[in-house]
C-alpha cells in the first residue's frame, strides 16, 4: 500500500511541479515536494537512506540540468536563477529520488532493465514538459538523446547508492 501511494504522490508531485514551471514559479512545485517529503519520511522504514538520496538527488539533478541549460540544450520558463536550473527541477529530482527505495525498489536488482526504462521513460518526461510549457527543448532531438543516455547512465548508478545505503540502514536495525 506504501508503494501504490508512492506511486501516486510521485505522479502528483510531478503534474503539480511541471504546472508550477509553466506558470513561472516554483512556490508550488515546493509546497508540493514539501509534503511529499514529509509523508513520504513519515511511511518509510528507510528514513537514513531517502534523506541521502533526497540530498544526492537534489545536488547531482541540479547539477545535471544545469549542465543542460549552461549548454543550451534547453530553456526553462522559470528563469529565477541565470545558470542553474530553476527551483522545480530539483524538486522534480526530489521526487524521483523518493521513488528508488519504494514504487521503483523492485529495479533495485536489475540495472540494465532499469537503463532501458530511463531510456524511454527520461525523454518522454522532458519532452512532456516542453509540450506544458515549462521547458524548451532548443534542439529537440539531440537534447532528447543526451536526457536518455544521462538517465541511463546516471539512475542505476543512483540506485546503486540506494541499495547500498538500504542495506546499511536494514543491517543497523536488525
Amino acid at each position: 500500500m506504501a508503494n501504490i501511494f508512492n506511486f501516486i504522490a510521485f505522479q502528483l508531485v510531478w503534474f503539480i511541479s511541471i504546472f508550477s514551471a509553466a506558470a513561472e514559479s516554483s512556490r508550488y512545485a515546493l509546497i508540493a515536494t514539501a509534503l511529499f517529503i514529509i509523508i513520504q519520511l513519515w511511511l518509510s522504514p528507510w528514513k537514513k537512506t531517502d534523506i541521502k538520496l533526497i540530498l544526492l538527488g537534489l545536488i547531482a539533478g541540479m547539477l545535471l540540468d544545469s549542465i543542460w541549460l549552461n549548454t543550451m540544450l534547453m530553456n526553462y520558463a522559470d528563469k529565477t536563477f541565470v545558470y542553474l536550473a530553476p527551483w522545480w527541477i530539483g524538486c522534480l529530482w526530489i521526487n524521483f529520488m523518493l521513488t528508488l527505495n519504494h514504487s521503483l525498489s523492485w529495479l533495485q536488482h536489475k540495472p540494465a532493465l532499469l537503463a532501458l526504462l530511463c531510456i524511454v521513460a527520461a525523454p518522454l518526461s522532458y519532452y512532456a514538459g516542453s509540450e506544458a510549457g515549462a521547458v524548451t527543448l532548443n534542439t529537440p532531438f539531440l537534447a532528447l538523446a543526451v536526457v536518455s543516455i544521462s538517465w541511463a547512465i546516471w539512475i542505476p548508478v543512483l540506485m546503486r547508492f540506494a541499495n547500498h545505503w538500504r542495506e546499511r540502514e536494514e543491517a543497523e536495525h536488525a
